[in-house]
């Protein structure tokens, strides 16, 4: 499997691929990691590390991002992928390009996940242009989608992306899924106190945490709201001096993953602002923890077809329409609380134990149909 970041935990591509490989390794799969570095993977992965790659101008980007990335190492790669039975690519980039080349010439099968959105990297570069867009999907195709047996989206809109892009490849939907944990986890018993606003992703242009400082700023309710934007990025200190300007009470930053599920047991609405969404990680697991959730209808996001009531969707970087719309669930507790019960049903489809159930029907698959399809390394 490979995957560049896997020691930045609050990536959302690393946070399901480390789920996966979990629960693939309790299965009994054995699992080897090709990554930056070289510390300890999880029980039953072995860990290959590659060097870090350096760039002069490119490196300031991706560090921006948060999300570094392998320079790929020929003979590591051989010695890497000899004995395996499939390879499974979860970042698109120099490492995952190489690797699908040296598993091609052993007759191995490629599985490429869509996890990374060309809208993400030009949004965090100020440079989201259709043409641009257009460009790096056309890039990825050939250089990684196009060379794979299969292609694994997260939605059915994720999907819709790649076809639209001209990818020709057959193509599976499986969800990153919902830990059964949070399903699992009890409500936050009803308390006096300030009204709890939780926003959780990385901390990004595309995110639109700004939009929903604003918004709350403008509420009615104001300086009873008790702000958390959990996660780590490039806009962490913009965004805790624009809470400050605000007179918000806010907390802005990562938190543990015990203390990520008592806020997601205790806010009494969740909102995301998020423009670019392959599915909407943290939209499922607030829903699965019985939030009442607002989502950003977004062109370039899956997150809003998650939330199927229009009154719970609001317009894009609207200020004040994300404004009303806190203020109106803010006075309704009953219907916070009814919508929230709907929601986690909803989110219990996407249960992780099914998503991993299904990975591994399409591992057996591929596996079973060993004989490559001719395609230039």
């Amino acid at each position: 499997m490979v995957i560049d970041p896997f020691d930045h935990p609050f990536n959302g591509t690393v946070v399901s691929t480390r789920r996966f490989i979990g629960a693939l390794a309790d299965d009994g799969f054995q699992l080897r990691l090709l990554t930056i570095g070289s510390e300890p993977a999880v029980p039953g992965c072995e860990r290959v590390g590659f060097p870090r790659l350096y760039l002069p101008i490119v490196n300031r980007i991706i560090e921006q991002m948060r999300a570094p990335l392998a320079r790929p190492v020929r003979k590591r790669l051989e010695t890497a992928l000899a004995g395996c039975d499939l390879l499974h690519v979860q970042y698109p980039f120099l490492l995952g390009h190489a690797a699908i080349g040296v598993a091609r010439r052993l007759g191995i099968p490629v599985l490429c996940s869509f996890h990374v959105q060309p809208e993400n990297i030009l949004h965090n570069i100020g440079l989201d242009r259709p043409r641009l867009r257009r460009m790096l999907y056309r890039t990825f195709i050939r250089a990684i989608y196009e060379r794979a047996d299969r292609v694994l989206a997260p939605s059915p809109f994720a999907a819709e992306l790649l076809r639209e892009a001209g990818l020709k490849r057959p193509i599976s939907v499986i969800s990153n899924g919902v830990p059964e944990a949070l399903l699992e986890q009890p409500r936050a018993a009803p308390r006096e106190g300030p009204l709890r606003i939780l926003a959780v992703g990385r901390l990004a242009p595309e995110k639109g945490h700004g939009t929903l400082l604003e918004a709350l700023g403008r509420c009615s309710h104001h300086h009873r709201l008790s702000v958390t934007l959990i996660g780590t990025g490039p806009r962490l200190r913009a965004l805790r001096e624009q809470a400050a300007k605000l007179e918000l009470h806010a907390r802005i930053g990562p938190v543990d993953d015990d203390a990520l599920r008592e806020q997601y047991a205790s806010a009494d609405l969740f909102v995301h602002c998020g423009a670019v969404e392959l599915e909407g990680m943290s939209v499922l697991e607030a829903m699965a923890t019985g939030n009442a959730v607002l989502v950003a209808d977004a062109p370039g996001s899956a997150a809003a077809r998650l939330v199927r009531d229009p009154a719970w969707r609001f317009p894009a970087d609207d200020v004040d329409a994300l404004s009303e719309r806190v203020d109106h669930w803010l006075a309704d507790p009953e219907a916070r609380r009814t919508v929230g019960d709907a929601n986690r049903r909803q989110a219990a489809e996407h249960a992780h134990r099914r998503s991993v159930f299904r990975l591994v029907e399409l591992y057996r698959a591929l596996t079973d149909q060993r004989a490559p399809r001719p395609c230039a390394a």
